[in-house]
């Protein structure tokens, strides 16, 4: 991430995750189904007959298993609910399901997916919350207002706005056909479905970094192997990157990449990039850096101390809008990078943009 976000605090919204967690405790504890909930999400489980369907299908396949795929099942639940705590520490294992528990696995998953794409926005769900206003919509509007509109993993795109949302398996009714924010599940919902409406786990971002990089990377794992991890909520360190300016083949080209730092940052950091691939997509927009960026920057700029004003002054404005302006965070470093280049290496940059710009307006 480059920068951490908060998540909005006290929202209806997040008890579904009370439920939804609660359900299996009590399953585990070998409660009736309805003693399986509040006493209040009855009223969700009657007013949405699929609701009430995937929970049940999970409680009947529980009373099914024989002891040993029941105690799994279990494990399996206490190790994911605490994984996001996993992100900063490779000590912990995450246990996934084995061959025994794959019937019930495929029905959590449906149950989890089914709660995050259609369950939270019904009205028969908010209807039973401190305030039925909060959905989420004024989730997203309220998360804008705190971190601003621009993706805090890549910098570069503005937060999905509203979409279709529909179950994974489509939708069969128009209360299944939801326009709204789609946010990403930083755990994917397919590798931990207990976590799928813990908001903990749930990130807004671009559609680039969650559908196009992203997808159903695993952020806990690279090659089968623990990684470490950004918590975008929780860690206040962000990834630390630079930028650098030299020639290259007799053109000067500017590269962002990772600030060498060897410790749990660097760490974090390369976790951060094989998941959004954020690396090579700013470097492939910065090869344009000298026209695109820097010569309306410096254009009619004649000497290095105003040169140096300009790129400093852009520097401190892109500082403040980063949260609000696309590509600004990386502007702002790019720039820095040639502000710090020697007065004769500054000189040279100005006298090339002020040619390149003549022979335009010849």
């Amino acid at each position: 991430m480059l920068w951490p976000v908060l998540l909005p605090p006290q929202f209806s919204l997040y008890c579904l995750d009370d439920v939804h967690k609660g359900f299996y405790r009590l399953m585990f504890a070998a409660n009736t189904f309805n003693d399986c909930f509040p006493v209040n999400f009855l009223n969700v489980l009657n007013g949405s007959g699929e609701t009430k369907k995937r929970f049940q299908a999970v409680f009947t396949a529980y009373q099914g298993l024989d002891n040993d795929p029941k105690q799994e099942f279990e494990d399996v639940f206490d190790n994911q609910v605490r994984c996001i705590q996993f992100l900063g520490n490779t000590a912990p294992q995450v246990l996934f399901p084995t061959e025994n528990v794959a019937d019930i696995w495929e029905l959590a998953k449906k149950l989890g997916g089914y709660l995050y794409s259609t369950t939270m926005d019904l009205a028969c769900f908010k209807n039973i919350t401190i305030n039925p206003a909060d959905d989420m919509r004024s989730h997203f509007e309220r998360f804008k207002h705190d971190n601003g509109d621009v993706c805090c993993f890549c910098g570069t795109e503005e937060m999905m706005e509203e979409r279709n949302v529909e179950p994974d398996e489509g939708a069969i009714s128009e209360d299944e056909k939801q326009w709204r924010a789609s946010y990403d599940h930083y755990l994917p919902k397919k590798h931990y479905p207990f976590l799928a409406v813990d908001f903990n786990n749930l990130v807004p971002c671009c559609q680039k970094c969650n559908e196009k990089a992203k997808g159903e990377l695993d952020v806990l794992h690279c090659d089968g192997v623990r990684s470490l991890a950004f918590n975008p909520y929780t860690d206040h360190l962000p990834v630390s990157l630079e930028a650098t300016y030299e020639s290259i083949n007799g053109t000067f080209a500017m590269v962002v990449d990772i600030e060498g730092t060897a410790d749990q940052l660097a760490e974090k950091a390369d976790t951060w990039n094989r998941t959004f691939a954020v690396l090579p997509r700013i470097n492939h927009r910065l090869k344009k850096f000298n026209r695109s960026w820097l010569g309306p920057l410096l254009n009619g700029v004649n000497d290095v101390a105003n040169a140096r004003t300009v790129l400093n002054d852009e520097v401190r404005r892109c500082n403040l809008d980063q949260k609000i302006e696309r590509d600004a965070y990386f502007k702002s470093l790019c720039f820095e990078a040639i502000s710090n280049k020697p007065d004769g290496d500054i000189s040279s940059f100005i006298e090339t943009i002020n040619q390149s710009y003549a022979r335009r307006r010849i």
